[in-house]
């Protein structure tokens, strides 16, 4: 396990609208396919085995990760590199948790490709690549194509800086299934 980043370096703020009114989430265990550490904010979708991976593809329902695979809530320990007990949360299973992109809130992530530039209601779908920290689960509006490629939000403020300092994305979540299944 790598150091834990700070607080709001990786994350998803949920700026309106949840918890309630109807309350979309998802609990899973990210897949051993993912071969690096997912940040919170990544958009994962889930796979025949019931397991998070990242991004989405044809007609996989888009997930924004509350926390991310190295959280202590999802993986501790218990001890530190020495073998010091630190303390055992409730249960770091290895379950992640996520907004389902088909709920009434607008979303602010960490998790965006910021070479772009963002304008209200364009459309956002996130690459679903398992091997790359740099672009697997990134929000994106490059490639994305209403009824061909996979959509999984819609910009509404666009990119600012937050009060942490850190670059966000605001969005509302939206799914739109691509054309074919992959």
């Amino acid at each position: 396990m790598t150091a834990p980043s700070l607080m709001f370096e990786h994350g998803l703020d949920i700026a309106k609208g949840w918890f309630e009114p109807a309350a979309l989430d998802f609990a899973a265990k990210l897949s051993e396919n993912v071969t690096f550490e997912v940040p919170r904010g990544r958009v994962v979708h889930v796979n025949n085995q019931n397991e998070f991976e990242m991004g989405v593809a044809g007609t996989q329902m888009g997930i924004f990760t509350l926390n991310g695979s190295e959280d202590y809530d999802v993986s501790n320990p218990g001890t530190t590199p020495a073998g010091n007990f630190m303390h055992q949360a409730i249960a770091p299973t290895g379950v992640m948790s996520g907004l389902v992109a088909n709920g009434a809130y607008e979303i602010e992530s960490t998790e965006f490709d910021d070479n772009q530039t963002y304008q209200a209601n364009e459309l956002l779908t996130a690459t679903a690549n398992n091997t790359t920290l740099a672009t697997g689960g990134v929000l994106t509006n490059q490639n994305a194509v209403q009824y061909v490629n996979p959509i999984c939000g819609v910009v509404s403020r666009g990119r600012f800086v937050n009060a942490h300092g850190v670059p966000v994305l605001a969005f509302w979540p939206e799914w739109l299934p691509a054309e074919v299944a992959p």
